[in-house]
């Protein structure tokens, strides 16, 4: 019996060093790409939502959009669909987008307390594939400014490698006009979810993309931080940084400061 007791003992011991071990192997530098990358596919479609369904049946608007989709409106005037797979203007060239993004409004023209949901459909965006929807509450709506408040329950993002990354965003955009154009995004809250690596993580964010680079279709942040905690079965948590800065008109810069002390940098 005692010989069997010392079997089990060994299993369990044998069990926690190698949960340890995984855990201390796991390369930091990967949980900050991870955090990029997240953040960057995230951002890229997040200005859409501020925009009504009218301003997408302006010609010289629906041109300009990235990655120059065809816009297809529904018959009840609620929701419209942006065909990536189908140019929408002249010359758009090779595009890193496919599928489509459908934007469902509550109504044709929603105010305060209204909400628009972005459902993705077979949609990629360079190196990420991203399933399921956001759901925006319109929370003030005037004509220099918009506050977005977002309560997405799931939101699954893949990568060319097959790693994905779920995460359930609570946050407040609020966003800045002049004279109709988009000249500022801010975004501040927390996420939660789950990392390549199966971790639980917690992320909280504060930061603005400025006029230049909306004004470039560049939608990365020109100030702010994000800092991404990691939650390790086998050890204590780990805390990675990203800090964004503006070296230029509109030539950004994010430094992911990770847990180990490592300094990483990535532009845009």
């Amino acid at each position: 019996m005692k010989s069997i007791f010392r079997y089990f003992l060994f299993l369990l011991l044998l069990s926690c060093n190698l949960d340890n071990n995984r855990e201390l192997q796991i390369d930091q530098s990967y949980e900050g790409e991870e955090a990029y990358w997240v953040s960057k596919s995230m951002d890229e479609h997040l200005h859409l939502a501020f925009y009504d369904l009218e301003a997408f049946k302006k010609k010289a608007f629906a041109d300009s959009l990235p990655g120059c989709p065809s816009v297809l409106f529904s018959t009840d005037s609620l929701s419209l669909t942006l065909n990536y797979d189908q140019a929408g203007c002249e010359d758009a060239g090779s595009s890193d987008f496919e599928g489509s993004i459908q934007l469902q409004y509550s109504l044709p023209s929603p105010g305060s307390n209204d909400t628009l949901q972005l459902n993705f459909q077979n949609y990629h965006q360079e190196n990420t594939k991203i399933q399921g929807s956001r759901v925006f509450y319109i929370a003030r709506k005037r004509t220099d400014n918009k506050l977005l408040i977002e309560e997405t329950d799931s939101l699954l993002l893949v990568n060319n490698f097959g790693s994905s990354t779920r995460i359930k965003p609570r946050l407040e955009h609020q966003a800045q006009f002049q004279s109709g154009v988009l000249t500022a995004i801010s975004s501040t809250g927390d996420m939660t979810g789950r990392n390549w690596s199966g971790n639980e993580i917690k992320v909280n964010l504060s930061k603005t993309t400025g006029a230049e680079c909306l004004s470039s279709a560049i939608f990365r942040p020109t100030s702010g931080t994000e800092t991404w905690t990691v939650l390790r079965t086998g050890g204590g948590n780990v805390i990675h940084e990203l800090v964004y800065s503006e070296t230029g008109d509109c030539e950004t810069k994010t430094t992911i400061r990770l847990s180990e002390g490592v300094v990483m940098e990535k532009s845009p």
